[in-house]
């Protein structure tokens, strides 16, 4: 089983309009509402390529209800810790005119070291059902900047194998306890290794410098130029593939699920990335953010290549 973890779930609205425009009336034309949050995300095309997941994390409020009710309704499994607050919501406006997208992220509900603790006790009974464990996103306020440090760690003494998706200080602080996947995109890993990411061979050089601080299997993510992968003395890249994209919010997110699945499944590295890159293009095929189709996935396999670099 993969457990997920979104300690920052959320309502995710999708508003398609056409010619948006700041500080004017905006029409729109379809309205989509998921159960968000990256790691729901995760969960979802987790769900898709037909692996046994769990969902865990925080919720609250009536907010906190759809998303149970939206999970249930996919017949996918869900436990979190409740608390007091409302979770939050974000909104993705695509303006199908310019193909721009527009992100409204809330900052999520204020939590207690009560509600951190009762969340800690639920994931250490969740994860020894689990092989592999999933950690995606932002963290609510009131969280110890440190949270996924001491989750991988938690994960790590009961041998299990760690997925982290996040940014900033909180990705500083969880590779401190050694997951072993991280997937951080060309800014995000920049930031990270103060360097310059302008190529493959940077790209390639970035994952050899995660590996020597620990983590097992570093990937960078190049956007719609594909993805870099280190794992042993291996370092592969792997384009994506040519789609009409039509909403890419959490394409990073189904990698993440795909690599999760990839794991459990113990591929190799080099199917490992292909299936990542693959999910990945899938999902930007598809409006629903967090959503992708099989038939997709199945599509895209056949036009990722993988190179050693």
């Amino acid at each position: 089983m993969i457990l997920t973890v979104t300690l920052n779930t959320s309502i995710d609205k999708a508003y398609i309009v056409e010619n948006f425009k700041i500080g004017d009336v905006a029409r729109v034309k379809e309205a989509v509402y998921t159960a968000g949050g990256k790691g729901l995300n995760v969960t979802k095309v987790v769900a898709t390529l037909g692996e046994d997941v769990m969902a865990t994390g925080f919720i609250g409020g009536y907010a906190g209800g759809f998303i149970e009710h939206e999970l249930s309704k996919l017949n996918i499994p869900h436990e979190f810790a409740r608390i007091e607050g409302e979770t939050r919501s974000c909104v993705n406006i695509i303006d199908e005119a310019t193909r721009a997208h527009t992100e409204l992220l809330e900052p999520g509900p204020l939590l207690t070291p009560g509600d951190v603790e009762k969340f800690i006790n639920l994931y250490e009974i969740l994860l020894q059902r689990a092989g592999v464990i999933t950690m995606s996103g932002s963290v609510p306020r009131g969280v110890d900047v440190n949270i996924y440090k001491t989750l991988i760690e938690i994960a790590r003494n009961y041998g299990k194998k760690v997925i982290l998706d996040t940014s900033g200080e909180y990705l500083k602080g969880g590779i401190k306890a050694g997951p072993t996947l991280i997937k951080p995109n060309k800014k995000e890993a920049e930031q990270l290794l103060d360097m310059t990411i302008e190529s493959t061979e940077d790209a390639g050089i970035a994952v050899k410098k995660l590996q020597d601080m620990g983590i097992e299997m570093p990937v960078i993510s190049l956007g719609s130029k594909g993805a870099v992968m280190a794992c042993g003395n291996d370092f592969l890249f792997a384009p994506a593939p040519k789609v009409n994209a039509v909403n890419t919010v959490s394409c990073g997110d189904a990698m993440i699920a795909a690599f999760a699945v990839a794991m459990t499944r113990k591929y190799s590295a080099e199917e490992m990335l292909k299936l990542g890159v693959a999910v990945s293009a899938a999902k930007s095929m598809t409006a629903e953010t967090g959503g992708c189709r099989r038939e997709d996935v199945e599509k895209m396999l056949n036009k990722v290549s993988i190179y050693k670099i």
